[in-house]
């Protein structure tokens, strides 16, 4: 019989990080899990950073390069546990997570989906927590990803199921993509201590994204959420607002980089799709930089 968790830590040149993310599951008061580090190609020494960890519940897979949808889903094809648990490669656990988590779907009759809090830090502050989960959350999630894999247990069974975009194209956002599918499936269950830490820092900011994989990836989520008949049931006539959203978020990266021509198209496609659209931020600032692209540099 396997572990209770299988904690899935996918990485990639992540050397420098990956050792304290392993730490701070290691260091759990509840010890009844596996820990599947998914090496997806690394070039650095991660390896050697993972084998100096050397205990038993700790286990090292190494693969070719093929982004994090697939490495999360190759971790849980190797996953044992009862329920999958995801952690990025440079965040991490408090003490209490999954002692908390336990308790969460104990005390739920071990359902299909559960959700602690967490927080968001930048160097030595807390610039965010996610610790009101719960109220008008069906309402939410469609304008933010408020979800986050580190705080998400998922029974095996639904996340072998349900896995992410098996494409390497789906690099961003793809999280936000299964958490809609799931919760157009099943009930999610919270408890909103904060038992994990997010770390914000540059490599998480917009200026790291390539403007064409970005295009690339928001296309195939959207036109998957289009062919998913649960998801449409779910949300109904919302679902114009995520897609109207996902678009003014492409025409925003796409007016960063200057990329005129292809702005005017997601602009387009956008207000189509929602003419709400026109009223929120991330609409007037992509018009703002395409009318204004001397503002890019002095901003970013």
């Amino acid at each position: 019989m396997g572990p209770f968790f299988s904690i899935v830590i996918p990485t990639y040149n992540r050397a420098a990080f990956v050792a304290d993310a392993v730490k701070s599951v290691l260091s759990q008061t509840y010890t009844d899990f596996e820990i599947i580090v998914v090496d997806d190609g690394s070039q650095d020494n991660t390896e050697e950073v993972i084998r100096l960890l050397n205990d038993p519940r700790l286990i090292y897979c190494k693969k070719i390069n093929e982004e994090r949808s697939i490495a999360k889903n190759y971790g849980i094809g190797k996953a044992s546990g009862t329920y999958i648990n995801f952690l990025d490669s440079d965040d991490k656990f408090y003490p209490n997570h999954l002692e908390k988590g336990f308790e969460l779907l104990a005390k739920n009759k071990f359902p299909e989906i559960g959700h602690l809090g967490y927080e968001i830090v930048k160097g030595n502050d807390v610039i965010a927590r996610r610790n009101d989960l719960g109220e008008n959350f069906h309402e939410r999630i469609l304008q933010d990803n408020i979800l986050h894999g580190n705080a998400i247990f998922i029974r095996r069974d639904i996340a072998l199921t349900h896995q992410f975009l098996n494409n390497r194209n789906a690099f961003i956002s793809e999280d936000w993509h299964l958490w809609l599918c799931l919760i157009s499936r099943y009930n999610i269950y919270f408890d909103n201590t904060v038992t994990s830490v997010v770390n914000d820092h540059a490599e998480r900011s917009l200026k790291s994204i390539d403007p064409d994989k970005l295009t690339e990836c928001i296309e195939l989520i959207v036109a998957d959420l289009k062919t998913d008949n649960a998801f449409k049931r779910k949300f109904g006539d919302k679902t114009a607002y995520f897609y109207a959203d996902q678009y003014t978020f492409v025409a925003l990266l796409l007016s960063l980089n200057k990329r005129k021509m292809k702005v005017l198209k997601y602009l387009a496609k956008a207000f189509k799709e929602d003419i709400t659209v026109l009223i929120r931020k991330r609409f007037l600032a992509s018009v703002k930089y395409f009318l204004f692209p001397f503002l890019v540099k002095s901003r970013y």
